[in-house]
């Protein structure tokens, strides 16, 4: 079988949610194994990767032709906005859905109508958890998808690297969106809990958001300067270094899929602390590398964090053992050997 060309469609470039990283991954190792790869979107904010095409998608021409005018054997859509103007015209070719999750009312409704309207069109679903296709399935019914969770550089992030942001004992560490659904104020708001354990522990906050000011304010009211760190939007090369640097990885997240911070912080030996829900439960069920906290008043976060922190060790092992099942290479090969599928 000759190797197809594979176009990512996104509404904008570089997309919202963590997208981007997933689909610059992909599209990394797939021109890496000899495809041709490009990223389709209606607006560009930045230059796509090295070597792969930028695809200026027009909402008129998208109206009228679909995705038939354009010119890759293999569409797939992570998005749905995009897919109300590609869609409109009986597809050609395989079209293939790729699920990272409905996060708001708003996205959950446009995912409704779209699949309402379009879903006799998608030739496969794929998503990147089990608890992804759960939220499919209170969505919009009994659906058919393909699980291949999100992967990760495992030489980029990896175990070898220097503490060089090394502040606290132990030092926590969360990376993702500063928005309200992620609850980044409750790991803050336990801090002083985790500071009558353990004096001279650290949390570094990775990320931007609408909620970076109220955290802030949190953070100065609740007089936790010296112990908790803001630190803003950071370059890969910075991040890998504050993986590098932390002994636990935390979130309180109440909404993810398959969050790609936590396959960072496993890739780097890290052992998990996540809030308990579905698709954190299933990341440690699968791969061992920590543990589930609540948010109830007699949080067992403290406890649940001194555990981790005596046996890091041993959720290390767990913890780089997934990561190197899931690197982005054999995540790629699992992409392909899906696509093929479609083609036989």
């Amino acid at each position: 079988m000759s190797k197809k060309s594979i176009l990512m469609i996104v509404k904008k470039y570089p997309a919202d949610f963590g997208h981007t990283t997933v689909i610059n991954n992909l599209c990394f190792e797939l021109e890496r194994m000899g495809y041709k790869t490009g990223i389709g979107a209606f607006a560009f904010d930045s230059p796509t990767p090295q070597n792969v095409q930028q695809v200026q998608l027009k909402k008129l021409k998208s109206l009228f032709y679909g995705i038939n005018h354009l010119d890759y054997d293999i569409i797939y859509l992570h998005q749905t906005f995009p897919n109300y103007f590609l869609l409109t015209k009986k597809p050609n070719k395989p079209v293939i859905l790729y699920y990272h999750g409905a996060s708001n009312k708003i996205q959950k409704i446009n995912f409704k109508i779209m699949m309402i309207l379009y879903k006799n069109r998608i030739s496969q679903i794929i998503s990147v958890s089990q608890a992804g296709v759960n939220q499919m399935k209170k969505m919009i019914g009994d659906i058919s998808a393909e699980v291949i969770y999100n992967g990760v550089d495992t030489q980029f992030y990896n175990s070898e690297l220097p503490a060089t942001y090394k502040k606290g004992e132990p030092q926590l560490l969360f990376v993702g969106g500063l928005r309200p659904y992620k609850k980044v104020s409750v790991l803050i708001s336990l801090m002083p809990k985790l500071l009558k354990k353990y004096p001279k522990s650290h949390l570094q906050i990775v990320g931007i958001g609408e909620e970076m000011d109220n955290l802030k304010n949190l953070i100065k009211d609740m007089r936790l300067e010296k112990n908790v760190e803001l630190t803003g939007k950071i370059d890969n090369d910075e991040l890998k270094l504050r993986y590098s640097s932390c002994d636990i990885y935390v979130s309180a997240s109440t909404f993810e899929v398959c969050p790609v911070p936590t396959l960072e912080a496993m890739a780097s030996g890290k052992p998990l602390v996540l809030y308990d829900i579905e698709p954190h439960r299933e990341i440690i069920e699968i791969s061992n590398a920590g543990k589930i906290f609540s948010f109830n008043e007699d949080s067992d976060f403290v406890k649940i964090i001194d555990e981790i922190y005596k046996n890091k060790d041993l959720f290390k092992i767990s913890a780089l053992k997934f990561a190197k099942q899931h690197d982005w290479k054999l995540i790629c090969k699992q992409v392909i050997n899906n696509f093929e599928k479609l083609y036989y």
